[in-house]
């Protein structure tokens, strides 16, 4: 591919890939007035990944297009996806699943929202999921977890697709990277160009967005706030995961450690656990533009613009896009921490 690559030449890069399509887009990109009042004078813009379409939607849709398409290609009957009991990727497989014909197999962590049908989980129960609960925490256990589940499937003469390992995440970015080839027209539609871009990540998601930025020559910062603080050495998986999958699209393009603005400050206590300032950020955002963030993904990383702001990291009169990875139905599993 050549060094100034266009938006058509990368899009046709991407989906030399596998892929099956699965999300309603374009997604929006809205500008929110009385939100960026209310930060003090920056201009905040949303894009609406919250709108994909899949079971209330949500960005691992678009990461869903090439593990799935990855799947199906490799024929497999039955899909193995795990995580927390009110994992969004979750649901989100098992509506992708019940869609193509798939079965499809989730392996959750018993954790403080798994007792009650509510939420995400009720929803994955609706679609038709298998649900096998686990001791296993998120990370290598529950990795362990997913796999073991393939081999029992195996076993039974299915053939089981285990959404898990660099391999997940390479075609997972893939997906944010064809989306964020999305938002960068938006932009240009909209004469817009930003200071910095905001998402709650800390895996694939950053890893196609910066990709597909930088691909373009895009020089704005883009700010991943983690949802929760992994095992492993997050920097280098996003060095291992762009370098890979630049090599599958043929993009002779290399980001180091230096390209990551990473920031695990806003986690609280633990995955999961509703912070004091995620909360106020749901509660900003719903009553000055009507959009509904979740406790674990999106009110984390909206808390984490609110402080960059209030504390000047984010200078008055910027452009901030802030990339809405979805997670709602989450909200109604919170109903007491929300509302106590």
């Amino acid at each position: 591919m050549n060094s100034s690559p266009t938006i058509a030449e990368l899009r046709r890069a991407v989906d030399r890939l596998p892929r099956l399509p699965l999300t309603h887009a374009p997604t929006a990109l809205e500008l929110c007035p009385r939100l960026s009042e209310a930060l003090g004078g920056v201009e905040v813009w949303i894009k609406r990944d919250d709108c994909t379409g899949l079971a209330f939607g949500g960005n691992k849709t678009r990461q869903l297009e090439y593990t799935l398409g990855d799947a199906v290609d490799q024929g497999a009957d039955v899909i193995v996806q795990g995580s927390s009991s009110q994992s969004n990727h979750c649901r989100q497989a098992a509506a992708a699943c019940a869609r193509l014909g798939l079965d499809c197999h989730l392996v959750l962590s018993r954790d403080a929202k798994s007792g009650a049908v509510q939420g995400n989980l009720l929803l994955d129960t609706l679609l038709g999921a298998e649900i096998e609960f686990t001791d296993a925490p998120l990370g290598p256990g529950l990795e362990a977890a997913k796999q073991a589940a393939g081999e029992r499937l195996r076993a039974q003469g299915r053939r089981p697709y285990v959404i898990s390992g660099q391999r997940g995440k390479v075609r997972s970015a893939a997906g944010l990277f064809r989306g964020t080839l999305e938002l960068i027209e938006q932009l240009a539609a909209e004469n817009l160009q930003p200071d910095y871009l905001y998402v709650c990540s800390a895996g694939a998601t950053m890893c196609g967005i910066a990709l597909a930025a930088r691909a373009l020559g895009k020089a704005w910062p883009i700010q991943a706030i983690a949802p929760l603080r992994w095992e492993f050495d997050v920097p280098q998986m996003f060095v291992e995961v762009t370098g890979a999958l630049a090599g599958e699209i043929g993009l002779d393009l290399r980001l180091t450690k230096d390209d990551l603005h990473f920031t695990e400050d806003y986690v609280g206590p633990a995955y999961g656990c509703l912070t004091a300032e995620a909360r106020a950020a749901i509660q900003l955002v719903a009553r000055t533009e009507g959009i509904l963030l979740d406790p674990s993904y999106t009110g984390k990383a909206m808390a984490g613009l609110i402080d960059h702001v209030r504390r000047g990291l984010v200078a008055p009169g910027s452009k901030v896009v802030f990339v809405h990875t979805g997670g709602t139905p989450a909200l109604f599993a919170y109903a007491e921490e929300l509302t106590s």
